[in-house]
């Protein structure tokens, strides 16, 4: 379902509210990684020179830390709006996930805290307006998941948890 990957912000649909994300690329396909590369050639193109190559698989752009790329920045956001159209699924807002595709990550987030990750937070339907204090932003098909610095996914708790839950980050 999702893929570890524990320090580095992936931007999976660049633009949610906050034009990136996080840890989790959604699944694709080859059509879904060639519009992950013209998606990273036309933001270039467009004022962000230094963003990376998509990952394999269609796995959407990995933003390090520290890499200096700010998708809060004006130039960001500008290039995002001229190149959201490309991304894959057809950019934010053009999936909308069923009730019972929201209610399932509900209960895997109570599932989560009942398992002693106390600020695994529920999902939402929009991201953040920034990525300060978060380890990850995930869009899971229109579903985010905003995943607090303050949880270590690395740690033996927060293993232990996923495992029980079913959590496959």
């Amino acid at each position: 379902m999702r893929r570890a990957q524990t320090s580095t912000l992936v931007v999976i649909t660049c633009a949610l509210a906050i034009s990136a994300c996080g840890s989790s690329p959604l699944r694709a396909g080859a059509t879904s990684t060639s519009l992950w590369i013209k998606y990273v050639a036309c933001m270039r193109t467009h004022g962000v020179p230094g963003l990376p190559d998509p990952a394999a698989g269609g796995g959407g752009i990995q933003i390090p830390p520290g890499s200096g790329i700010d998708p809060s920045s004006p130039a960001f956001q500008s290039a995002r709006k001229a190149c959201v159209h490309l991304l894959p699924g057809g950019g934010p807002g053009a999936q909308r996930p069923s009730k019972q595709q929201l209610a399932e990550e509900v209960r895997l987030a109570q599932c989560m805290r009942r398992h002693g990750i106390s600020e695994f937070p529920d999902p939402t339907l929009a991201a953040p307006a920034t990525l300060a204090g978060y380890r990850s932003v995930e869009d899971l098909n229109g579903i985010v998941l905003v995943i607090p610095n303050t949880i270590s996914e690395a740690s033996p708790a927060f293993k232990e948890a996923a495992a029980a839950c079913g959590y496959t980050h």
